[in-house]
């Protein structure tokens, strides 16, 4: 049986799921913990979906598929803590911990948490070998004198929230603006004729585009959000394919989605999600890319399955 972990909202895991036999698959959302009993003990363990009656054991898990766990409902935590935070700390360390046993008897597919050593620092870096990368800075206290020419936009390394219902979406900006005090991460602005992302399984990639005049501002992820648009599937050159290979064989991924600007008819590279949401480039599956990723997540439990018990 494939554990899955994730959360409840996570629509991605709803399409996949579609393509996997849903009973033999335990999905357990972090976000509703109240929906689930487990106890895990130095025999095994026993994790139940109380809403379903189905259970997983040392006996029948074969995989461990991580996916997006997470909390919407987002809460403030008092400057002395809450019992509300703990509970969530204690379960999420708990399913960590759980998939990195996993991953160190082999049980893990798809996604390992060594993937997370590539973070976007590294990323850019090993990316120079293979694609365009615009000039870019990460930079606190001092202004670097680049920064006072030419056009930049400012990302955020990671996915925190910075007030209620608010995260950091890209944006321009001008960088002698920004407040000196903070860490900022800018690149220098690509003007680029259409967004390229890249869905990379085992192998395998699934290319598709958007005109950059359609998102009406330097994040996709924003439009996406407030004005959805379609993302047609779209060739890649002999030569793109390469490079992307390449970075994956660098990096030792086996799944993750690009993201690209193509400039003058070239890739420039922005950055790779190594497990992003992906099934809104086809959610009908219409062009075969659940089917891909399922796949691949099904022949792994497959090999699995073929090894003697390990848990």
């Amino acid at each position: 049986m494939i554990f899955t972990f994730t959360f409840s909202q996570d629509e991605t895991t709803d399409i996949v799921m579609k393509e996997l036999d849903t009973n033999d698959v335990l999905r357990f959302n972090i976000d509703k913990p109240d929906d689930f009993a487990w106890d895990f003990h130095n025999g095994g363990f026993r994790i139940a979906d109380k809403t379903c009656g189905k259970e997983i054991t040392e006996k029948t898990f074969t995989s461990f598929y991580l996916r997006k766990p997470m909390y919407f409902d987002l809460i403030d935590v008092p400057k002395h803590g809450c019992v509300e935070n703990w509970r969530r700390e204690e379960t999420d360390e708990l399913m960590r911990d759980f998939f990195r046993e996993c991953q160190h008897r082999g049980l893990v597919t798809l996604v390992r948490s060594q993937d997370n050593k590539y973070g976007k620092l590294r990323q850019l870096l090993v990316a120079q070998k293979f694609f365009r990368v615009a000039k870019w800075h990460f930079f606190h206290g001092e202004l670097p004198d680049e920064l006072k020419r030419g056009r930049w936009v400012v990302k955020s390394m990671t996915q925190t929230s910075i007030g209620e219902n608010k995260v950091f979406f890209v944006k321009e900006v001008d960088p002698a603006a920004l407040d000196l005090s903070y860490p900022w991460f800018v690149q220098e602005r690509i003007k680029g004729e259409e967004e390229v992302t890249v869905v990379y399984v085992d192998g395998k990639t699934y290319a598709a585009s958007a005109p950059r005049e359609s998102f009406g501002g330097e994040d996709s992820r924003k439009s996406l959000l407030e004005h959805p648009v379609a993302w047609p599937r779209c060739e890649l050159t002999p030569e793109e394919e390469r490079a992307i290979r390449g970075f994956m064989d660098e990096t030792g991924y086996r799944f993750g989605r690009f993201d690209f600007i193509r400039k003058d008819g070239e890739l420039w590279f922005l950055e790779l999600n190594p497990n992003g949401q992906w099934a809104w480039l086809d959610e009908k599956n219409e062009h075969g890319l659940v089917s891909m990723v399922a796949d691949a997540i099904k022949a792994e439990d497959r090999e699995h399955r073929a090894r003697p018990s390990l848990l």
